[in-house]
């Protein structure tokens, strides 16, 4: 009977183990949509850090008051999942507060944005911190079953982002915490026992209530007044007349009499501008809902640069790679191709288009002669035997007024050098690539676009780039054409009648005199030609010169928006002003801003109580050195596999839950299986000799293998992802149970520490390893996380040096201690015999 209890209630205990890690896991990803939604995607990593500070200082507090902690664990641990439920359920709620609202526009200009930064903190940090204070104490009481409690662990985080995934797609974004946190209510009450459940119920029952109060009337989630949701709302009689939940984000319509689509119109243009709605997707402009119809003679576009390739001759095949809400693709039937591809990967606005709006737009997600692709265009482009397209038509970059930097770090792999050179690919002789972009000032997103539409000529054996391009600006924007083939005598001269027509000045164009250059529109600063002229002549110093990067991105470091230099910060400061620096480069300085900041928290919550108990521990040196490589090691190579798979999905959404999933059950199961190995230095070293044999492997190859092999059907890239995502992640699964094993009978009071330095170096790691793939390439990262597991590898190979005494005793009373306490197995024999004195 006793057997039986204990029996039942341990499989209680790792079943709610299983059900707090899935809300734990849910709850970050659902808070990282939330936080994309009121500001920008940067502050996710903010997410990331401040849950595995949550996990690091768990594991200080743990370090701390180890004894206290552990004699208490029955009510403790089911106490403190049911209190991270309540948690989850009220956090974000908290935030809508009036006194908790940041902006992270003001963050540079307003001081007293700081310490509401840092409420949301810790707002946000107490679930984590309840929840991972939970999950430690069962890992350290059960040291000796850890295989089991870790994989429980790893399974329920895996199948949670599974479940936060569904949520996505069906419920609003403020409803999905609530419905997490009763998650981890139900796992604390199923983990408690009848002698204390009286609290749980209590506190259990007050978050049920308030659950489904917020579940039943969510309320508005409270965007930046900085988003273009928030701006487009204060126009007059503006109104959301749809909302809808979906995988890929919020998705909203907004009506408004006020609203016209009508960007850089030529200046001679007397007709009327009409009004249209606007699609919003995460509080971002998306595009506009087109007013179609097949009769339709003339359109807006037509008055504007963007015309520039179908002025230059009749196209009859055409792609349209992020063709949004449709605005492009109404254009373009107005001069009557005979066919026209639609990527689109946003599905929830295709099936918007033609369900809700059909009517509105003319049916123009349904004409006969389009055919829409709901994938990334990348994944379209590398999927595709050579199409032969007269035109292939991006969409326009950056905004109105320039983006403040504000997508610095937002990867973009449809505008590469090798996304440029499949389009290339995919041209008739005749055919060519048109993208227009706003003018910003100073010039970098022109620049840089120029600086890849050159190269790409040139990677395609063009040796004189300037018989192939041409580019025409009006007051606001500037559209490139690369031609495969060179510009005809009379292509020439229907650009410059364009010009004359519509008020605009060639750019670029073969024969170009400079006084042509500034007939309509002048510009106050004219070493913008010096530049233009300088990067199509191929003078590689003057992308080397110029402050800002505009390098052409690549696969290997994909953001086209990024053009900060960080050696050129303080030339920028003393040009621009310190206070205007932030709102040219603000992406890229808000992820510095939060690396610093969570290095500081990390060092405060973590680092500095941890030195507290400095003399009552064995050498730490290998604890130290082989649990932090563990860590970043671990989310290094997470990020780069979310890149890459990004690419081989086609669906960020997916590709990201996929990953993180099959990473996180894969290592559950490797930690289910190392519990039936010897806690001994050999398996350690042994699990991550092959660890880094896979990732070196991969470092080389398994670009090519995802490039081989993306046109293959669903089924066979499912399983493909599979392997090279789970074979490793097993392995790795190995290493953190195979370490606290070894661990608790090495010095067993070192565990909690080690829980702590996992967590601590996690906390940085995420921004640290996107501040490595922007200035280096991911690359780098996967090598800086092939060197992590190769010194963890090298830890254990030389155990001897990095697990040594400290001091002249025998050291087997306190491994008996551990042993006595469940801490050990028959397995750590070596320990009773390695830590004695000869």
């Amino acid at each position: 009977m006793n057997i039986g209890f204990i029996n039942d209630s341990r499989q209680r205990l790792i079943i709610s183990l299983g059900l707090h890690s899935a809300a734990i896991i849910a709850f970050q990803l659902s808070l990282m949509q939330l936080i994309s939604i009121v500001q920008w995607h940067h502050f996710a990593y903010m997410i990331i850090s401040v849950a595995m500070l949550g996990f690091g200082a768990s594991g200080t507090l743990l370090a701390l008051a180890r004894e206290w902690l552990l004699k208490r664990s029955g009510w403790i641990v089911p106490l403190l999942i049911t209190s991270s439920g309540m948690f989850m359920t009220i956090a974000f709620q908290l935030t809508r507060l009036e006194y908790f609202r940041f902006d992270v526009y003001l963050l540079f200009v307003e001081r007293s944005q700081f310490p509401i930064l840092a409420a949301n903190y810790l707002i946000y940090f107490i679930p984590f911190f309840t929840g991972a204070l939970a999950i430690g104490i069962l890992f350290i009481k059960h040291t000796a079953q850890i295989g089991t409690y870790y994989f429980s662990n790893l399974l329920g985080s895996g199948l949670g982002g599974l479940l936060v995934l569904l949520l996505f797609g069906n419920v609003f974004p403020q409803q999905i915490p609530p419905i997490i946190g009763l998650l981890s209510v139900a796992a604390g009450l199923l983990g408690s026992t009848k002698k204390h459940i009286s609290l749980n119920l209590v506190i259990g029952g007050v978050a049920v209530i308030t659950a489904f109060m917020l579940i039943r009337t969510p309320g508005e989630v409270p965007v930046s007044q900085y988003k273009s949701l928030s701006r487009t709302m204060n126009l007059p009689d503006a109104e959301i007349v749809k909302r809808k939940a979906d995988i890929h984000g919020l998705i909203e319509v907004v009506e408004s009499p006020a609203l016209r689509f009508a960007p850089a119109l030529s200046l001679g243009f007397a007709g009327e501008v009409p009004v249209k709605k606007n699609v919003f997707v995460n509080a971002d402009f998306y595009g506009v809902i087109p007013l179609f119809s097949k009769d339709q003679q003339t359109h807006i576009l037509d008055h504007t640069t963007q015309a520039l390739p179908w002025r230059m001759q009749n196209r009859y095949k055409v792609l349209m790679l992020n063709a949004n809400a449709g605005a492009p693709l109404a254009h373009a039937f107005i001069h009557k191709p005979g066919q026209v591809d639609a990527v689109i990967a946003n599905r929830g606005v295709v099936r918007m288009m033609q369900t809700d709006f059909a009517n509105e737009s003319g049916s123009l997600f349904l004409h006969e002669n389009l055919n829409v692709y709901q994938v990334e265009p990348r994944n379209y482009l590398a999927s595709k035997p050579p199409q032969g397209y007269d035109l292939i038509v991006l969409p326009q970059q950056d905004a109105f007024g320039g983006t403040a930097g504000i997508n610095a770090l937002q990867e973009n792999y449809a505008m590469t050098l090798e996304a440029f050179d499949l389009m290339w690919k995919h041209l008739r002789p005749e055919g060519a690539i048109a993208v227009t972009t706003w003018l910003d000032y100073p010039s970098r997103t022109s620049l840089k676009l120029l600086a890849t539409i050159v190269q790409t000529a040139h990677n395609n054996g063009i040796t004189e780039p300037d018989k192939h391009i041409a580019a025409v600006r009006s007051w606001g924007n500037i559209t490139f054409v690369l031609k495969k083939s060179p510009l005809s005598h009379q292509e020439v001269e229907r650009i410059r009648t364009f010009c004359k027509e519509m008020f605009f000045d060639p750019l670029l164009l073969p024969g170009l005199q400079p006084e042509e250059r500034q007939t309509y529109n002048m510009i106050g600063n004219e070493d913008f030609f010096h530049y233009v002229d300088g990067i199509l002549a191929g003078k590689p110093a003057i992308i080397e010169d110029y402050g800002f990067m505009i390098h052409p991105a690549t696969d290997d470091k994909p953001y086209f928006a990024q053009f900060l230099k960080l050696s050129q910060l303080r030339r920028l400061s003393e040009t621009f002003g310190g206070e205007q620096l932030p709102f040219l480069e603000l992406g890229y300085l808000i992820v510095i801003v939060t690396l610093v900041q969570s290095t500081i928290l990390a060092i405060i919550f973590i680092i500095l109580p941890l030195l507290r108990l400095r003399k009552s521990y064995r050498s730490k040196k290998g604890t130290l050195i082989y649990f932090a490589t563990l860590g970043i090691g671990y989310m290094f190579v997470e990020i780069i596999l979310i890149q890459r798979f990004v690419l081989y999905f086609g669906q960020p959404v997916y590709a990201i839950s996929a990953v993180i999933s099959t990473m996180l059950i894969a290592s559950g199961a490797g930690s289910l299986l190392s519990g039936k190995l010897p806690a001994t230095p050999k398996h350690p070293a042994i699990v991550g000799a092959i660890i880094t044999f896979f990732l070196l492997g991969y470092t080389l190859f398994l670009t090519p293998i995802l490039q081989g092999s993306i046109a293959s059907t669903l089924p066979l890239k499912i399983i493909i992802s599979l392997l090279l995502i789970g074979i490793p992640s097993f392995f790795k699964g190995m290493m953190f149970p195979l370490g606290i094993r070894f661990l608790s009978g090495y010095d067993a009071t070192q565990v909690p520490w080690a829980w702590g330095i996992n967590g601590s170096v996690s906390v940085i790691s995420t921004s640290l390893a996107m501040l490595i793939a922007v200035e280096a390439g991911f690359r780098v990262v996967m090598g800086v996380a092939v060197m992590c597991y190769a010194i963890a590898f090298l830890v254990f190979s030389f155990h001897k040096l990095f697990f040594r005494k400290t001091h002249t005793r025998c050291h087997s009373r306190i491994v008996a201690t551990a042993l006595s306490r469940g801490l050990g197995t028959q397995n750590d024999r070596w320990h009773r015999t390695s830590n004695c004195e000869p």
